[in-house]
């Protein structure tokens, strides 16, 4: 079983083709979404797929239509177990206010703070502060996606009871081969993360996740079998994941 938490698929100039190969290969892909209205979108167009759902999302750096689109969010996430992307980004990117940022990061907690959710989180620059917010809210077993601080701020996210979902960009890094020994095996996921990963000079797509498996088998020194059964477990620690995976498996 392969896992993609987290693919733009709108995004990538032939979409239907990445669903197509996506279902082919029986990768279970998420996909997230960067407004409400996308989400919208992405439900008609992945109506009757079965490895391919798409995730309610309201990313920072489209923070300039928030306020436009968070009635909607809080229409749709009643009916919605998959939430992403969402978080802070406090980079040279995000040129929004931290405020306006975290006013919406806020509000958007709030609405999906009632129930266990698979939530997959942007956090680049803005490590503590979304740690910081979830545990306001709450929220456990959260995502956090491509993270990119610090080791201590890492240790801090693992301490919590997050996870971290891993992709074929970060496996390049010498950062994620120093910190992929800080990380309990339970605690990884899976990624794409395209299209904005490249992988062999292309975008990164679902079937591309192998070569994450196979980057944690080395580091972990177990078969690529059992690395799989292992991501598999860990989906199944976020009752979301859990359904879903039931769901697709049927």
């Amino acid at each position: 079983m392969m896992i993609d938490t987290h693919c733009h698929v709108d995004l990538y100039e032939a979409p239907c083709d990445v669903v197509r190969d996506a279902e082919t290969r029986h990768v279970t892909t998420i996909a997230v979404t960067y407004l409400p209205s996308h989400f919208e979108m992405a439900q008609e167009h992945l109506r009757g797929q079965t490895f391919t759902r798409p995730a309610l999302g309201l990313h920072p750096l489209a923070a300039k239509d928030h306020a436009r689109e968070i009635p909607l969010f809080k229409t749709l996430c009643a009916g919605q177990d998959l939430i992403g992307e969402i978080g802070l980004d406090f980079s040279a990117a995000g040129k929004v206010p931290r405020s306006t940022q975290e006013a919406s990061f806020a509000m958007l907690l709030d609405c999906i703070r009632d129930r266990p959710r698979f939530v997959t989180l942007h956090s680049r620059g803005a490590e503590d502060v979304v740690l910081a917010h979830l545990e306001r809210s709450g929220i456990v077993n959260a995502v956090f996606h491509w993270f990119s601080g610090s080791r201590a701020q890492l240790l801090r996210v693992l301490d919590a009871g997050h996870l971290l979902s891993v992709n074929p960009a970060m496996i390049r890094t010498t950062k994620w081969h120093e910190f992929i020994r800080l990380v309990p095996h339970d605690a990884i996921l899976t990624e794409s993360d395209g299209p904005f990963v490249k992988q062999e000079g292309r975008p990164a797509q679902p079937t591309d996740i192998p070569a994450v498996i196979d980057w944690l088998a080395a580091s972990w020194q177990m078969r690529h079998e059992l690395v799989e059964e292992q991501v598999g477990m860990n989906c199944r620690r976020v009752p979301a994941l859990q359904r879903l995976l039931s769901s697709v498996m049927t």
